[in-house]
């Protein structure tokens, strides 16, 4: 077990304020696939946290969403996402974040997200098994009705997948209290886990993208799937996140 959190804060808040001085500035972006984006901001925060971590510690293997993998033969492996959230952050919209998780043996063992907006420092580990928001613990909702829940989609507007949620959770859109649809897997999993939604779903979110945001939930009291309802694999695309208390059973039944 090795605790990082004083050296990923202080590399993490670095980097958020490195995020926050190019934010509505001037950058350059392109499209990677459709409706996918990456502006040069993502290559440059990538290679500084890559670069800092390597001076830390040069043998844990490294998997980022835009380099890929470094592989050091090493059983711990440090998962990033050097800006979730980019089409936010590339049309002004002031909702992303950086997420960091440490994998051993593929389990993933701490898991740091930064809000750089809000100065919100989500971290957890599984020694602790809690969770800390800016160093304060924090709990899910007890929301346990569905008529009373917020629920979160992961989706833009492509007609096809809006027409995929809607297709598989008709009693969600039809019964919630409000769905909206929000474009940051990480920090829309640390809104779980803090209280602030009490589920969230997305079948395209992949393993840097919610790999430190699910051990968050986990050590907060929520419940994580797959977005097939198998046991949760943070290698595996898409997610199912709630507070634990919603009825997932009857969700299930549509």
């Amino acid at each position: 077990m090795r605790n990082n959190y004083n050296n990923l804060k202080t590399l993490l808040i670095n980097a958020g304020e490195l995020l926050k001085s190019k934010f509505n500035g001037s950058f350059n972006y392109s499209v990677k696939s459709k409706f996918d984006l990456v502006s040069n901001i993502d290559n440059e925060i990538e290679n500084y946290i890559i670069t800092e971590l390597k001076k830390y510690d040069s043998t844990i293997s490294i998997f980022s969403e835009e380099i890929g993998t470094i592989d050091n033969n090493s059983d711990y492996k440090w998962i990033i996402d050097p800006l979730d959230g980019t089409a936010n952050f590339i049309f002004g919209v002031p909702y992303f974040n950086i997420s960091v998780a440490l994998e051993y043996k593929n389990e993933i063992i701490e898991g740091y997200v930064y809000n750089p907006i809000n100065n919100e420092f989500y971290f957890s580990d599984n020694e602790k098994k809690k969770s800390f928001l800016n160093e304060n613990e924090i709990k899910v909702s007890d929301t346990n009705k569905i008529n009373e829940t917020l629920v979160v989609f992961g989706f833009s507007a492509n007609y096809n997948n809006i027409k995929k949620y809607y297709e598989k959770w008709n009693i969600l859109f039809k019964n919630c209290k409000k769905g909206i649809g929000l474009l940051s897997p990480a920090l829309n999993i640390c809104n779980v886990a803090r209280g602030r939604i009490d589920c969230f779903l997305d079948f395209g979110s992949n393993m840097e993208g919610h790999a430190a945001g699910s051990l968050i939930l986990k050590n907060a009291g929520g419940k994580i799937l797959n977005y097939d309802f198998t046991n949760w694999d943070h290698k595996t695309k898409g997610i199912i996140a709630t507070n634990g208390k919603i009825d997932m059973k009857i969700i299930e039944k549509v």
